[in-house]
């Protein structure tokens, strides 16, 4: 991969921030980074690879300004990113402001903190199927033998409806 197509595949990833600002600062970032790499004297090809994939570098980028869902525009156009102004950081803080004033706190629930959530969820239905288990056992004493009399029943009816 050369410069070129790293600075554009970055450019790419960071569209979706509407952020234009974000965005320059980033290329600028990352071109004087391998510019000054490649005037040590390293290879193009050993600074890529040690830089990666642009758009995985573009994600930590989003996560760390606080945009909470990475992937979102991914299809922009680039002549989308000129006419956005919209900042979904302002939106964040406004609400952030609004949350806490409110007395909620506001929670990122993005990437692997999703796994407390997931525990909590399957525990609560564990629980819930323990508890079902518990009351049919109580109540499996009358409810079989009047289960077992409706079965009877239909079983009966079924045999007669078949003779006429």
């Amino acid at each position: 991969m050369t410069k070129e197509e790293f600075l554009e595949g970055l450019k790419k990833a960071l569209f979706s921030t509407g952020s234009t600002s974000l965005i320059e600062e980033n290329i600028r970032f990352y071109s004087s980074y391998i510019d000054d790499e490649a005037a040590k004297g390293r290879s193009m090809d050993d600074i890529m690879e040690e830089l990666g994939e642009p758009r995985l570098i573009a994600n930590s980028i989003k996560v760390a300004h606080g945009y909470e869902d990475v992937f979102v525009g991914l299809n922009a156009k680039e002549e989308d990113v000129d006419k956005n102004t919209y900042s979904y950081e302002e939106e964040y803080n406004e609400n952030f402001d609004k949350k806490e004033e409110s007395g909620f706190k506001v929670y990122n629930l993005s990437g692997k903190s999703l796994v407390l959530p997931l525990i909590i969820t399957l525990v609560v239905l564990i629980l819930v199927a323990v508890a079902v288990v518990k009351v049919l056992k109580y109540l499996a004493p009358v409810l079989l033998p009047i289960l077992l009399i409706l079965f009877i029943f239909v079983l009966i009816r079924g045999i007669f409806n078949n003779r006429n």
